[in-house]
Parts: C-alpha cells; sequence; structure tokens
C-alpha cells in the first residue's frame, strides 16, 4: 500500500480509503497496519476506538483495547493509556491481552513526580483541565470534566465533573495520578471545595484518594461514600491518609455519581503533621 513518492499523509489516505467498508475484523487489522507499519498514531488511535464500540467478539475488542493503549503510551497524556490497561485487566480478564495489560502495568513507570494543576489555572475552557484525566475514550473526555472560567467560587478557573445524558455508568471521575516516592512514611491531606448541582434524589459528590504499593497491594483508600456533598453552596471536604512505606503511586479523584454537576475548586495537596493518625 506505501507507494513510491507518496508522503506519510497521502499514504495514510489511501489507507484509509483502501480499508473504508470492511467488517470489524479486517478494521482492527488495518489500525494496526496504520499503527505499526505507517506509524500513524493518532489516526490508529481513532480506528481502535471505532472497532472498541463497535465489536460484538470479545476477543477483537480485547485486541483494539491493549493497541489503543500502546498507542497512547506514545501520545499525550500517557496516564490514560494506564486507565486503558485497567479497564482491559479488569473487563477481559479471559482474553490473552489482559495478561499483557498486566505485564505493561506492572513494569509501569510514573513520570509525574507530584499533583499538577490544582487551581485549574491551565487549559482551555470547556474541555478538559490541562494535567487531569478521566475514565473515558479522549474524544469522549470533555463530555465527562471541563475547565470553568465562570461559576466559581471566588475565582476565575475552577473545575466541573458531570455524566453525559445516556451514559453507560453514572459516575464521572476526574483524576490524577503520580510517584510516592516523595510521600512514602507521610501523612498527606487532600482538600477541595465541591458543591453539586442536583438532578435527582440520588446524585452526590465524592473526593477520593488511594495508594498503590509494591507488588500489586492496596494501601489506603478513602472515597467518602459515608460523608458525601449533596449540597449546592460550596462545601470543603478533606481526606487524611498516611502513605505507606512501599507505596508506588497516589492517585487522588473527585466524583459525579448519579446524573448531577459536581463543581470542583481549590483542590490542595500537603504534607502535614502526622497528629496520631493510624496507619490504615
Amino acid at each position: 500500500m506505501v507507494l513510491a513518492g507518496l508522503g506519510i499523509s497521502a499514504t495514510v489516505t489511501l489507507w484509509a480509503a483502501s480499508s473504508a467498508g470492511l467488517d470489524v475484523e479486517g478494521r482492527l487489522e488495518a489500525a494496526i497496519y496504520q499503527e505499526i507499519v505507517l506509524g500513524d498514531l493518532k489516526g490508529a488511535a481513532e480506528q481502535y476506538q471505532s472497532v472498541i464500540r463497535s465489536s460484538a467478539s470479545k476477543a477483537t475488542a480485547a485486541r483494539a483495547l491493549y493497541r489503543y493503549a500502546r498507542c497512547l503510551e506514545k501520545l499525550e497524556p500517557r496516564m490514560k493509556a494506564y486507565d486503558i490497561y485497567l479497564r482491559l485487566e479488569k473487563e477481559y480478564g479471559d482474553q490473552p491481552e489482559a495478561e499483557l495489560a498486566r505485564t505493561r502495568l506492572a513494569n509501569w513507570e510514573y513520570p509525574v513526580a507530584g499533583p499538577a494543576n490544582l487551581k485549574f489555572e491551565l487549559g482551555v475552557a470547556g474541555k478538559l483541565p490541562e494535567g487531569w484525566f478521566v475514565p473515558a475514550l479522549p474524544q469522549d473526555a470533555d463530555h465527562w470534566a471541563q475547565l470553568r472560567r465562570s461559576g466559581c467560587m471566588n475565582r476565575d478557573s475552577c473545575a466541573m465533573v458531570l455524566v453525559p445524558e445516556n451514559a453507560p455508568v453514572q459516575v464521572g471521575n476526574l483524576m490524577q495520578s503520580f510517584k510516592a516516592t516523595a510521600y512514602r512514611g507521610k501523612t498527606v491531606r487532600l482538600t477541595a471545595w465541591l458543591r453539586l448541582e442536583t438532578m435527582g434524589p440520588e446524585d452526590r459528590a465524592q473526593m477520593w484518594l488511594g495508594v498503590d504499593r509494591a507488588d500489586d497491594k492496596k494501601g489506603f483508600f478513602d472515597d467518602m461514600s459515608n460523608r458525601p456533598v449533596r449540597s449546592s453552596e460550596w462545601t470543603l471536604s478533606e481526606i487524611r491518609a498516611r502513605i505507606d512505606p512501599d507505596a508506588t503511586s497516589i492517585k487522588f479523584g473527585i466524583m459525579s455519581i448519579g446524573k448531577g454537576r459536581v463543581w470542583v475548586d481549590h483542590v490542595s495537596f500537603e504534607v502535614v503533621p502526622d497528629n496520631g493518625l493510624s496507619h490504615p
């Protein structure tokens, strides 16, 4: 398919045209060719997403998810690949690609040393805030969380977490993940101001913080399930945790559970005195 004298963009265009009309399996093979042979990672990622959405075969969807995650590892932000590997491991555990995903996760390196853009100063209004990600395909991300320049607490930058209409799950999750090295053995405090635009009686906002440890062990975890925010007024939420000595990564986020919209402002993550906090 690669014709002499043609540039990469022209070659990709011809390849896309020639692969149109293929069945799902054929489209997957075409996407793999586009990724590996043509080196068109962005175009291949889009094709993998199409296969994932339309495939009725679990084996095909698992292959597409794995290749999609490999593309994302080479694109930015890399942490979206991590989330796809987790999804593959959880939803397709009986497929060969799940074992490949577990290997990638076991050897994962966290390039981010700490939290970023906690005041939501970076990014474009109406788009996913920079430094944050959501458990969704890239083209859908802005439907799950958005940077806002109005309606904030007392600044011109905050974020909103929402659940799109007709979404398969009624949980929106705006999150970050970073290396735990600098925080091992220390007590940290995560705070954020939240308010809820409710659409139904089951709507609620929950902040969460979790720690991953060496050898796939789980450390501290708190998702505020026993103290969710249901108020339309700005409410301060707080989680304190002592980070495990063998912690590998720290994750935190804000969830919108139900159909409501959760506004988020003034996120803070800091090391604080222990004050007798017991180890989880």
